[in-house]
């Protein structure tokens, strides 16, 4: 009586299945998709695809590592592993939860607008924009010009792009935040895996998530306010209306809107982009992902293993995502109304204040 020899049948079927995903084209090529370049929406995440390699640099994670201050950090952390009462929670949620709370209170200063040298912090005036220098270390986008009213010095604010540079700062507005942040996160949790991921919501606010390994998804965070795991921040607890939020780890897009916004709080997408131009534009950036990993894979290890690496680290959890989704939660009761950061005027403004 012959023996079936299951492992090697289950290694011939994913292989065989992860080919069958590679050579699925995406419904758009590249010309379609220069043709819609010209949409906000489409540009934003044409120009975030790779925004995690920044994270991803070895001697980057060594400055972060450097420059926090990690006794404080791992005490706080060993604290609140002994008072915990939420189930499922393990070691490295506990210092996502601590870094959140030392990045916000000790660490990062929100910039409403800068202060000048004389001591005036109120009547500073905004003047507008300038580029940046050609000399741009920092990755600067925009620096903003300001006018003190009191001794007419002007006052510029740099909006800096470089993690590093913002190791040194520390100031700015939800941008600079989540830049620094997820540096920092992926130092101390990262172990170079895909665990982080950039969150863009279309309405002009960024924050980030992470994989738990104990709570089995992937969890909310916003450094600027020190919040974790509560995705109706946003629509329930500030207001905000939102039509679409796309999330970016290094080896996948997704499209978060149902995660995040509620059917109260929800643009209407056509409005912005017909959500079918948004999903071919996401697929077609997923497979062009998929195959840069597999062309440098293929370069590292035979072309077997490669297949099973890549079944396990990206279709799989691709897949589970988009069978299962993440439950939205109730926002806690003891989170403040509204906005936190940012002036009042602002907040209102944005229509964020709750």
């Amino acid at each position: 009586m012959s023996t079936i020899d299951y492992k090697n049948l289950k290694e011939k079927l994913i292989v065989a299945y992860t080919k069958q995903i590679l050579n699925e084209k995406p419904t758009i090529n590249v010309n379609d998709l220069q043709s819609k370049a010209n949409l906000p929406l489409i540009r934003s995440i044409h120009s975030h695809i790779n925004c995690l390699a920044p994270y991803k640099i070895p001697s980057s994670l060594d400055i972060a590592l450097n420059t926090i201050d990690l006794p404080k950090i791992y005490e706080n952390v060993d604290k609140r592993e002994k008072e915990n009462k939420i189930p499922n929670l393990r070691y490295d949620d506990f210092i996502v939860l601590e870094l959140l709370n030392y990045f916000k209170n000790d660490f990062f200063k929100w910039v409403n607008q800068p202060s000048c040298q004389c001591g005036n912090n109120d009547q500073i005036e905004h003047k507008g924009i300038k580029k940046p220098p050609a000399n741009n270390p920092d990755q600067i986008s925009i620096i903003e010009v300001y006018q003190c009213s009191k001794c007419k010095r002007i006052i510029e604010f740099p909006r800096i792009n470089n993690p590093i540079s913002l190791l040194r700062t520390r100031n700015g507005r939800c941008g600079e935040w989540v830049n620094c942040f997820l540096l920092i996160l992926e130092a101390l949790i990262g172990e170079g895996k895909d665990r982080i991921r950039y969150v863009l919501n279309h309405e002009d606010h960024v924050w980030c998530e992470y994989y738990s390994y104990g709570l089995q998804k992937w969890v909310h965070l916003d450094p600027c306010e020190a919040v974790f795991d509560e995705p109706l921040l946003y629509c329930n607890n500030w207001g905000k209306k939102m039509s679409y939020v796309i999330g970016f780890n290094m080896n996948s897009i997704v499209d978060l809107s149902d995660k995040y916004i509620t059917k109260e709080k929800q643009i209407n997408q056509t409005e912005v982009v017909d959500p079918k131009e948004v999903e071919k534009v996401i697929e077609f950036y997923n497979f062009k992902k998929l195959h840069d990993v597999y062309d440098i894979l293929k370069n590292e290890q035979n072309e077997i293993n490669s297949l099973l690496e890549i079944y396990k680290n990206i279709i799989v959890p691709r897949n589970k995502e988009q069978v299962k989704g993440d439950i939205k939660s109730t926002p806690s009761s003891n989170i403040p109304k509204g906005r936190q950061t940012g002036s009042a005027e602002w907040t209102k403004n944005r229509g964020e204040n709750g």
